[in-house]
């Protein structure tokens, strides 16, 4: 993600690759972490530089070593319970604007991750059968997914005027494909104008699980 990238920039920028020792990046580590980010995030950044390492020595030859595998990586223990209330849900739905709240509904609605829901097709969408098929997800693991009225009619709805230029459920003005970031940028704009703090689009997710649970669904099952 740009973010990511950005944060590595802002601190690297000015070095050569020759200058990038570990103690430096221990350095970024402990400066990113006195300003209160977050063990997930550094971790991410970490992983990101790493692959960049990689890429230069195998395939542009540029160095030899990386330096980012010498240092210890952050343990992830950032747990988080939250979930949106309904007076939150119906704040955020009216102030996204229509492309985002689709995904929102959606998200609410399946407990789809964004990239599952941004990469969804038509070919893995079975209106007859009310369910849509995710083939490869996070754990490569392809599921199917059941489908209540509310996403059920939203498809309906799109299906009808479906692109003929790809075969995205979900896409962009232009018929492309919709960026994971620009997602994110969205949604915290829109959360910020009704004042929701510490909520992620992952946490979408998390309230379809609870909201099932609180149903009465069993645990197990959910």
């Amino acid at each position: 993600c740009r973010t990511y990238v950005h944060g590595l920039k802002s601190f690297f920028g000015d070095y050569t690759l020759s200058e990038i020792t570990p103690n430096l990046i221990n350095e970024f580590k402990n400066r990113r972490k006195a300003k209160g980010v977050k063990p997930a995030t550094i971790h991410r950044q970490l992983d990101i530089m790493k692959r960049a390492f990689n890429i230069a020595i195998r395939e542009w030859e540029w160095c030899k070593a990386n330096p980012v595998t010498k240092v210890s990586l952050e343990r992830l223990n950032n747990k988080r319970d939250r979930w949106l209330t309904f007076e939150e849900e119906e704040s955020l739905l009216q102030t996204c604007p229509d492309w985002l709240r689709d995904l929102v509904i959606f998200g609410l609605n399946t407990g789809l991750r964004l990239g599952e829901i941004l990469s969804l097709s038509w070919k893995g969408v079975d209106l007859f059968r009310k369910v849509v098929t995710v083939f490869k997800s996070k754990n490569n693991e392809r599921r199917t997914i059941p489908l209540n009225e509310t996403v059920f009619e939203m498809l309906k709805a799109k299906a009808k005027v479906r692109s003929i230029k790809n075969d995205l459920v979900f896409h962009t003005q232009t018929h492309t494909a919709i960026d994971e970031c620009n997602v994110g940028r969205a949604f915290r704009i829109a959360l910020k104008k009704v004042k929701i703090q510490d909520f992620h689009f992952h946490d979408l997710r998390h309230t379809f699980a609870t909201r099932l649970v609180q149903a009465g669904k069993d645990l197990y099952k959910v």
